[in-house]
């Protein structure tokens, strides 16, 4: 017997983690993610469209649109469903967000490519993987197929719960802890920028259990030796660029700008939880090569340390807790809404992207029903990145192949080259694939 539809409210508030983007979203940062699909035969967009046609009425969070209070922002709910889109070469371009009628998803088909492009304003990594895991097993019953509701497949018969769009930060806010230590700015890649509406898609695929087992080898997780690739690439990226710009030997790390990633953790694991709104927070495992050039090994221990702290549950509190009482702060919560973007833009942009020298993010194991597993043959993760930070790496595997994007708003690919050659160079097998052809720096 199906549910009574509960009632669901006609507007909601953004989340403490959520409030920063619309001030600060643009064309270059557009703050949104992607999740995509490779089927095994052309999209059936009559199924597909039918499909969002159901998805309204369980996931009312998702149907709103973005609109401006006199202090705030706020969702309004927009019950119309978005209509599928034809894919584009550059995926996350164009961000709709804040104008009427609009969606702050939207699913995208090209073939047999299946995407839905969600924004940071609404949920996180989480919130997108379940509505578009429960779009997919709607799309293949529509096809014929008998999904059941497993693996994150959400029920669209049951009506929704309210702990679905709950602001967890403001739950496990603690006023009173102390706020975490501030950061100085950290190093970037240098150079030109692609053309404004363009970004470049690099992605290395491999064998999860090839990686799990060079990992393990290490006597650490993939996270872990991703993170400490990445930041090992930097170091060398950052040498040769002072090396290049004639800076006799050394010279050049007694101002050596620290090497800083952004890695997102789900806070779901440690705060119970939930909400599929943003509930995550960000982990920042630093080099500062001011002290000395590291080798893997310490860049391993360095990494497994600062990510071991981060996750400390104190850790996290206090900066849940610095994030929900700056909001409710009564000088910020009095300030008009264009005084408090100018205000939000000015904070992001002494806070924000200056702070990192990219962003790693691995969401894990994308798992569906048993019966669509033939029928889905990869699935890849996409994160859009900005002018200042300006390249971005996004990791997610599915069966025995592990998936690494990496989004790149650089002229040259030299950290593409650089970061997936050491994964070869370290025994590795990486099959690789672009959107638009690589050009060293």
């Amino acid at each position: 017997m199906k549910t009574r539809p509960r009632k669901t409210p006609p507007w909601y508030a953004l989340d403490h983690a959520a409030v920063i983007y619309p001030p600060t979203m643009s064309d270059r940062a557009p703050a949104f993610f992607r999740l995509q699909l490779s089927l095994a035969e052309p999209v059936n967009l009559v199924a597909l469209s039918d499909a969002l046609q159901k998805m309204a009425r369980r996931f009312p969070l998702f149907h709103v649109e973005l609109r401006k209070g006199a202090f705030w922002y706020y969702f309004e709910r927009n019950d119309a469903p978005p209509a599928p889109m034809a894919d584009s070469l550059y995926p996350m371009q164009r961000p709709e967000a804040g104008k009427k009628g609009a969606h702050l998803y939207r699913v995208r088909a090209y073939h047999n490519r299946l995407a839905l492009e969600v924004s940071h304003v609404i949920c996180d990594g989480y919130g997108g993987m379940a509505l578009f895991k429960t779009l997919i097993a709607e799309y293949f019953r529509l096809c014929g197929l008998t999904v059941p509701c497993e693996e994150g497949v959400f029920d669209l018969d049951a009506a929704p719960s309210p702990e679905e769009w709950e602001d967890s930060f403001a739950r496990y806010s603690r006023p009173g802890l102390p706020p975490p230590p501030p950061q100085d700015p950290s190093w970037h890649i240098p150079g030109a920028l692609l053309p404004r509406g363009t970004i470049r898609i690099t992605t290395g695929r491999l064998s999860v259990a090839q990686l799990l087992a060079k990992a393990k080898g290490y006597g650490v997780t993939a996270t872990v030796y991703l993170a400490a690739r990445y930041l090992a690439a930097l170091q060398d990226y950052q040498e040769d660029e002072a090396m290049a710009s004639g800076q006799p030997g050394d010279a050049w790390r007694r101002k050596a700008k620290p090497l800083r990633l952004e890695v997102p953790a789900d806070m779901r694991k440690i705060f119970p939880s939930s909400t599929l709104r943003n509930f995550s927070l960000f982990l920042e495992p630093t080099l500062r090569p001011r002290l000395q050039r590291y080798d893997f090994a310490d860049i391993l221990k360095i990494v497994e340390a600062h990510m071991a702290l981060g996750l400390q549950r104190g850790e996290l509190a206090r900066i849940i807790t610095r994030n929900v009482e700056a909001a409710r702060s009564p000088f910020v919560r009095a300030m008009p809404l264009p005084i408090k973007n100018a205000f939000m833009r000015a904070l992001n942009s002494i806070y924000g992207d200056r702070m990192f020298s990219g962003v790693l993010s691995n969401l894990g194991s994308f798992k569906l029903p048993a019966i669509l597993r033939d029928r889905v043959l990869a699935v890849d993760l996409i994160i859009n990145t900005s002018p200042v930070i300006k390249q971005t790496v996004a990791a997610i595997s599915y069966g025995d192949v592990f998936s690494i994007s990496i989004g790149s708003l650089c002229e040259s690919a030299e950290f593409e080259r650089r970061f997936l050659t050491s994964l070869v160079k370290d025994g590795l097998r990486v099959k690789v694939e672009s959107n638009i052809p690589h050009r060293r720096g």
